[in-house]
């Protein structure tokens, strides 16, 4: 006979095990999509627009990405000055939503096209013709000599005379980070769903090897039979003893008993003889 509540909890454990895998795969396969996602740049790109407004989020704390500002145009310093020729006479104004002038607050036009630093670098898909000469409000680069200050929940409006686009930065490096995420999401609960599988069937084994018939109390055993010796029942051995039943008035003869009553007064004795 198995031991039953150890098999009971190996199949729990099982159970936990079957479950933790079928969350784990559904995190890997939402961080799949989401990479996949944050791989296709273009899907972040809005535009062309002269006008576009954001409100500036950041939930943890850190900082955020910001918005890059984007013009058509090639990447190229043909005069030497460290910028990009075809963004050089191209502006953009930044008003918060009380119609204040923000920019070179919370945006900052660069155009640069120099050894230190390159628009280029940052420009979120190679070849479409697109080049990136603005940022606005990507406070996680801020730094002594170039400052972002943007308020939570501030709506931003970026205008500009020049068709614009906007590449949401801070929405991709989100994406980026729920697909890390959920990865590591996933990773764990499947190291969870193992180790609940690998308890789950020990805990079977053991279960299903363990136990047994329980054990008959001591000086008894379950069996019925008697043995007849000289008349009288023998328990067999290890039965519990038989006390012998007597019915009172059994061994007497009924042919030597009496009919008459007998009177006390009709018994003769010597005694009241006179």
């Amino acid at each position: 006979m198995a031991n039953k509540p150890v098999l009971v909890v190996g199949g729990i454990c099982i159970l936990l095990a079957i479950a933790a895998f079928g969350i784990a795969g559904s995190s890997w396969s939402e961080g799949v999509d989401e990479f996949e996602n944050q791989e296709k740049e273009e899907a972040f790109i809005e535009g062309p627009n002269d006008s576009f407004t954001y409100t500036y989020t950041d939930e943890d704390g850190l900082g955020s990405s910001g918005w890059y500002v984007m013009m058509e145009g090639e990447y190229g310093d043909a005069d030497g000055n460290d910028r990009t020729d075809a963004c050089e006479n191209v502006t953009f104004t930044i008003t918060d939503s009380r119609g204040n002038d923000v920019t070179g607050k919370a945006g900052h036009v660069f155009c640069a096209d120099s050894y230190e630093w390159r628009d280029e670098w940052a420009d979120p898909v190679e070849g479409d013709g697109l080049i990136v000469f603005g940022y606005v409000c990507a406070t996680i680069d801020s730094t002594d000599e170039v400052t972002y200050e943007c308020n939570l929940g501030e709506n931003y409006v970026i205008e500009s005379d020049t068709q614009l686009y906007i590449f949401d930065k801070d929405s991709h490096d989100l994406q980026y980070v729920d697909g890390v995420w959920s990865f590591i999401q996933g990773g764990l609960l499947g190291t969870f769903g193992t180790c609940c599988c690998g308890l789950g069937g020990i805990l079977i084994l053991v279960g299903a090897l363990t136990g047994g018939a329980p054990k008959p109390m001591v000086g008894y055993m379950p069996q019925q039979g008697m043995v007849m010796q000289q008349g009288m029942p023998q328990q067999q051995m290890g039965q519990m003893p038989v006390q012998p039943q007597y019915t009172v008035g059994a061994d007497i003869d009924s042919s030597s008993v009496a009919d008459t009553p007998v009177s006390v007064n009709d018994t003769p004795s010597s005694v009241w003889d006179d």
